[in-house]
Parts: structure tokens; sequence; C-alpha cells
């Protein structure tokens, strides 16, 4: 049996520009023009999804950066990444 391919996930392009300043993300939704900021732990992950990429590496890039355990890397990628599909900012 194989392996399930895994699912890319990216920021849907042209919804959203941002920057990175002092350690966190600022950004704006060009649809809605409203302004957001991304935590530290946020800014960790963003611009991979900027780029494209499985849940599983954002989970081993938080375990990597902040050195928490596998179980809550998971929970704050799960989290993060409700946040921005209720926003519409993932592609599907």
């Amino acid at each position: 049996m194989s392996s399930p391919i895994p699912r890319i996930l990216r920021l849907r392009p042209g919804t959203v520009e941002w920057r990175p300043i002092e350690g966190e993300v600022v950004a704006v939704d060009l649809r809605s023009s409203v302004y957001f900021g991304v935590n530290r732990t946020g800014a960790i992950i963003w611009p991979e999804l900027a780029s494209g990429v499985t849940r599983e590496a954002l989970v081993a890039r938080l375990v990597q950066a902040c050195e928490i355990g596998s179980e809550q890397a998971g929970a704050e990628v799960d989290e993060f990444l409700g946040a921005l599909a209720a926003l519409d900012l993932l592609e599907s």
C-alpha cells in the first residue's frame, strides 16, 4: 500500500501582502483591506506557507525553532491554519 500524497498548503496567491517586522509578520488582506499581525509562532511558518509546504513540515519547523514537542507544535499549527482558512487565505 502506498503512502498518501502529502497535501501542500500555501497562501492563496494575490490575496495577501505581508512583511516580516521585528520577529512578527504584518499582513493585509488585499480583498478586504484588513490588516492583521501574526505572532512569533506564525511568523516562523508564514514564509513556508507563502511558497507551499505540508502540515508535517510546518510541525517539524516549529519543533525545531521553538524546542517544543510535536503534539504541542501540531496543535499550534492546526490552530494557525484554521485561522487562515477562516479568513480564506489558504489555497484549497
